[in-house]
């Protein structure tokens, strides 16, 4: 059977001293920190399952310990220590990402309890994890030739994202950008405001990837000459400036042989090199 290990985190020696033993009657395997440095230490270089933070604790507390765990490995259930009348501070590590609080003094049968709690949430957090990695997400729109459309595309797209798991800030700020200037484009260039004509916008999301298509019902344009003007005149800045900011913020801008839809592609990952064709 495998062995489960908790972090145990307490500047009191004490209290670290009781949930060692408590936790090593349960049959757990205990590792302790008497601080928020320490407990960091502990998580970057061995194996942890679950972790029992205290909230008050000198030079780190365990805000502050939260979140630079949850940067580490977001699969780690975390329950804090608190004292009676200590809502406050338990309300606030609640929603900042622990999963249950133990108060003192505290029972071996709540330890079990709580503990109990967390490895389930831990095994349903990594099971969910495992059937995303095989899981490939779609949506398609389409819509009217209306500006004022536009800006809620957008703002669609980008809560998309977050939806789909991307979460740093300057990505989605860049997505918002790019598909702005996709879908201004296709509405000016593509379809020259005319109302009678559409504009589609699908969104794919997998684990390694995004991609987000706009296309018009233009007569399209010669994109390889574009890409020639990119890539010959670098000192100088293109007509097309919208496909040109496009091009430079995300990873992949593919288009079809019209001309009239073009695919960008960000990859979750930052190893990936720029191309367009």
């Amino acid at each position: 059977m495998k062995q489960i290990t908790v972090l145990v985190v307490d500047d009191d020696r004490d209290v670290l001293s009781t949930l060692t033993e408590i936790l090593a009657e349960l049959r757990l395997n205990p590792v302790s920190a008497e601080n928020g440095h320490e407990a960091l230490d502990v998580l970057r270089t061995r194996k942890i399952d679950l972790m029992i933070t205290d909230l008050m604790m000198p030079h780190m507390n365990g805000f502050e310990l939260i979140q630079h765990t949850r940067r580490l490995n977001v699969n780690i259930p975390i329950a804090v220590i608190s004292g009676h009348g200590e809502v406050r501070n338990v309300v606030s590590a609640l929603t900042q990402g622990a999963y249950n609080f133990i108060t003192k003094p505290f029972t071996i049968r709540e330890i079990e309890t709580i503990v109990k709690r967390g490895l389930r949430l831990r095994e349903f957090s990594l099971g969910t994890h495992r059937l995303l990695e095989g899981v490939r997400n779609s949506t398609d729109m389409t819509l009217p030739s209306y500006p004022h459309l536009l800006p809620s595309v957008a703002l669609y797209v980008v809560r998309e994202c977050q939806w789909r798991g991307i979460e740093d800030e300057a990505v989605l700020s860049n997505i918002s950008i790019c598909v702005d200037e996709l879908l201004n484009n296709a509405l000016l260039h593509g379809n020259d405001l005319d109302e009678s004509r559409s504009i589609s916008v699908a969104l794919t999301f997998d684990q390694e990837k995004a991609m987000i298509s706009v296309e018009d019902q233009g007569q399209g344009f010669d994109h390889r000459k574009m890409l020639e003007e990119f890539t010959s005149n670098a000192d100088m800045l293109p007509e097309r400036r919208g496909l040109f900011i496009v091009h430079y913020l995300m990873d992949e801008v593919v288009f079809n042989d019209r001309g009239n839809k073009v695919t960008m592609v960000k990859y979750l990952t930052s190893e990936v090199k720029r191309v367009l064709q």
